[in-house]
């Protein structure tokens, strides 16, 4: 009997757990991270790979700690997140805003590090806007710098080296009242960073 209800019970789990991700699979919306410039100058501020990758990691350890840290401007970047409608009918999407949030992984090359911006907000809550997408159109969002989070600032991204290094995105839409949507994930694309 214990058998046959710890078998029940992981069947249920699996079927919860597949329409979670038919639900987010059948998302009309696609995320693609364009890199309108996929090549990179290494800039460590005067400091050699090892030294600026040791500098970042002690400012992050010492953020996490909570003691106010400057970090470095983050790495300028040209990119473009591009949300495109895949249906047949036209898709209202809601963005900007405080609720949208974008996030960057960064894998490969010398290594990477994140850590929090340290910038001051305004305490008002932004409201997203409502785009309308007919069948195949997008709504793209550039990207000038390698940061993320809220208002794409409260955190910023670093390569720490020369090195062919993979990015990706998640973007978390909001609904219409404000709330969590959907979480899109996009792509790797590849970005090589190169000595000066």
């Amino acid at each position: 009997m214990k058998r046959l209800v710890v078998t029940l019970c992981a069947v249920a789990g699996f079927q919860l757990s597949a329409t979670a991700q038919d639900k987010a699979a059948a998302s009309p919306i696609q995320l693609t991270l364009i890199a309108k410039k996929d090549k990179y100058k290494f800039d460590g501020g005067g400091k050699t790979p090892t030294e600026y990758k040791k500098y970042l990691e002690e400012l992050a350890e010492q953020s996490k700690q909570g003691q106010l840290v400057q970090p470095p401007p983050p790495p300028a970047v040209d990119l473009v997140l591009e949300l495109k409608n895949t249906s047949d009918r036209e898709v209202v999407i809601y963005v900007g805003g405080d609720p949208n949030v974008y996030t960057f992984e960064l894998t490969g090359g010398a290594g990477s590090v994140a850590m929090n911006s340290g910038l001051a907000f305004t305490a008002d809550f932004r409201l997203p806007k409502a785009v309308t997408l007919g069948p195949g159109k997008t709504h793209e969002i550039p990207i000038k710098q390698l940061s993320d989070g809220s208002r794409g600032a409260s955190r910023y991204v670093y390569w720490t080296g020369p090195g062919e290094y993979k990015l990706s995105v998640k973007y978390t839409l909001s609904d219409s009242d404000g709330g969590r949507g959907t979480e899109l994930k996009s792509e790797p694309v590849k970005i090589s960073v190169t000595e000066k």
